[in-house]
């Protein structure tokens, strides 16, 4: 259930590699958070816009739904982006107002049957989230695809692992064509139809990250046979049903 306007606290910060940030967060109140995995909270980060309108920004949340009072999620640097470098800049300490948590893309409680999970790019720490809620559930079987391009500076693929429980299977591509490629949705397409076939059907599968890619795949997934309304996504960017407003 939605909260209101409350605050979190960073109570640890670590860096990522090259511009990026893993935040362990808490509500300052001390009360659960209340998230299933693969939801998202938003963030004020205080900083004003040239409009006028402050720069809030939306995060998944790494953890397992497991542990509510305490919670990670991790902020890449994304240039002159007020959001992304405040966030990567504020001490241990700081206190930021918050909404959430928000999101549709989680698998339904009690869940236990066999999933498959697919990011592209950031979309992989809402994967994270969804992935260890999964396992901790007892989820049958939890296959994780993580689709990104050769030379990403985000989250390593140990950094990944290490985070996942031993009964998730994690499957990394690392060609994937860059963001706005004419061919990267094929590309994702026939990853996703090796996998499906070698190792489906499922009963669910939940898609995060690039938006462009993400609506083809649901395609080439009904078209193997998955069950209507099965699969679910969450576009990180390039969401096609925004432009289309």
């Amino acid at each position: 259930m939605a909260q209101g306007n409350p605050k979190i606290r960073i109570a640890r910060a670590t860096p990522l590699g090259h511009g990026a940030r893993l935040l362990r967060v808490e509500r300052v109140d001390g009360a659960e958070l209340g998230f299933a995995g693969g939801q998202y909270v938003i963030i004020n980060t205080g900083v004003t816009l040239p409009g006028g309108k402050l720069a809030k920004r939306a995060y998944s949340l790494l953890s397992s739904d497991a542990e509510q009072r305490a919670v990670e999620l991790a902020v890449k640097r994304i240039g002159a982006g007020p959001g992304s470098n405040v966030l990567n800049d504020l001490p241990v300490g700081a206190e930021l107002e918050w909404s959430g948590p928000w999101g549709k893309l989680r698998l339904p409680p009690g869940f236990s049957g066999r999933a498959l999970v697919i990011a592209t790019d950031t979309g992989i720490t809402a994967a994270l989230g969804i992935a260890r809620s999964a396992a901790a559930a007892g989820a049958a079987q939890l296959d994780l695809l993580w689709l990104v391009e050769s030379e990403d500076d985000f989250l390593s693929e140990p950094f990944v692992r290490e985070r996942l429980p031993a009964p998730v299977r994690l499957s990394v591509a690392r060609d994937l064509p860059p963001v706005g490629h004419p061919e990267r949705p094929a590309r994702a397409c026939a990853l996703v139809s090796e996998l499906h076939l070698a190792a489906g059907p499922y009963d669910a599968v939940l898609c995060a990250g690039d938006g462009a890619v993400l609506y083809p795949l649901r395609d080439r997934l009904t078209s193997l046979g998955a069950p209507e309304g099965s699969v679910l996504l969450e576009s990180f960017f390039n969401n096609p049903l925004k432009k289309s407003l």
